[in-house]
């Protein structure tokens, strides 16, 4: 782990994103050399707008308090070494002073809260972690213009409450709602200012006594387009629960498993239509390395979104990557070491292969 740690600097160094920056080691392995085993000790210890990187571990490193601008990068949701583990933490809480354009990036998250009223918290960047639950702020001037994109969410509660948090985008996300109950949204309080667009939402409800369930709860004016939502649930045939209103559903695709829905309102939507992925089956984990979210050829879902291009994560806004490796940095695909048992002054002798992982 020392070794794998102090490579992964080496590489992580390599990108030109980071020079300027100073970047701090977080490992709680056992036998770690790295400079921090918590990961609050090296966010006291940053300077505005460091990187922080915590190591794949079994360990959960516990909650965040984000008190300044910083980077906090994993390796990913899940990644291809490490034996799949990944960085976990519990809550990443945006209360203890001005953290504006703060990215994390590439963990396991359960919750993130941006509702602090005391400080700013703006431009926050969200991207490729495995998360339960994003909480918004009750105030308008304090946790605007956040970026949620490429996350998998997987949740028996709600996923987003964007509360009255101003220009919202949540793009190119999966989202896994895992009840059968037809009152658990997954969004609420989504605002007119809010773009929800190419992602792929799942739901497991059962409809009620009106054969209706709740998505949406208390949204207003909400632009909704290039999305993919599938049901798996019972006696369904809308998702028309929850106090919304003028929610604006355009070159959406709807496709339940067991039922007839009825059409969504807006226009260019296509409703009752598998969508065809490469390589999906409806109803199993969002979160397989195997799948593959691209769209047949000949699915009614290519080129049907509002720019023309396919609906879903693989256009609009952000590059998805199904195992959530963070854009900014280069990712490590093979690593061999030859000689493991050596002695000291002896050269140790690896192979390193990585990809390069660039937003273009």
């Amino acid at each position: 782990m020392k070794n794998i740690y102090f490579l992964l600097l080496l590489l992580t160094c390599s990108s030109s994103l980071i020079i300027a920056q100073t970047v701090h080691i977080v490992d709680n392995n056992q036998g770690s050399a790295a400079p921090y085993t918590n990961v609050q000790d090296a966010v006291d210890a940053a300077a505005d707008n460091d990187i922080i990187y915590i190591q794949p571990s079994p360990n959960s490193y516990g909650s965040i308090q984000m008190t300044k601008p910083l980077k906090i990068y994993g390796l990913g949701y899940k990644p291809e070494l490490n034996s799949g583990q990944r960085a976990s933490v519990s809550n990443v809480a945006f209360r203890h002073g001005n953290a504006s354009g703060s990215e994390i990036s590439g963990l396991n998250i359960t919750e993130i809260y941006l509702d602090n009223t005391t400080f700013e918290n703006h431009d926050v960047l969200i991207t490729n972690n495995r998360i339960r639950t994003i909480f918004g702020n009750s105030s308008t001037s304090n946790a605007n213009n956040v970026i949620i994109a490429g996350n998998v969410f997987i949740t028996w509660s709600f996923s987003i409450d964007n509360n009255n948090s101003q220009n919202w985008i949540i793009s190119n996300n999966l989202f896994a709602k895992q009840t059968t109950s037809s009152t658990s949204y997954i969004f609420s309080r989504l605002k007119n200012s809010t773009i929800l667009s190419n992602n792929i939402i799942w739901s497991t409800q059962n409809g009620d006594t009106n054969q209706s369930i709740s998505v949406f709860n208390a949204c207003n004016g909400t632009q909704i387009s290039n999305n993919i939502f599938l049901f798996t649930g019972t006696n369904l045939v809308n998702m028309n629960l929850g106090s919304n209103s003028a929610l604006s559903y355009q070159n959406n695709l709807t496709y339940s498993l067991n039922t007839t829905l009825d059409a969504l309102s807006g226009s260019n939507n296509i409703d009752n239509t598998d969508p065809q992925f490469v390589a999906y089956t409806i109803g199993s984990s969002l979160e397989s390395a195997s799948n593959d979210f691209n769209i047949q050829t000949s699915s009614p879902a290519e080129n049907a979104g509002t720019d023309g291009n396919n609906l879903g994560v693989y256009n609009g806004l952000f590059p998805f990557s199904q195992r959530g490796y963070p854009t900014e940095l280069p990712y490590l695909t093979d690593f061999v070491i030859f000689n493991n048992i050596i002695s000291p002054g002896e050269t140790l002798d690896i192979n390193i292969k990585a990809n390069a992982n660039i937003n273009d």
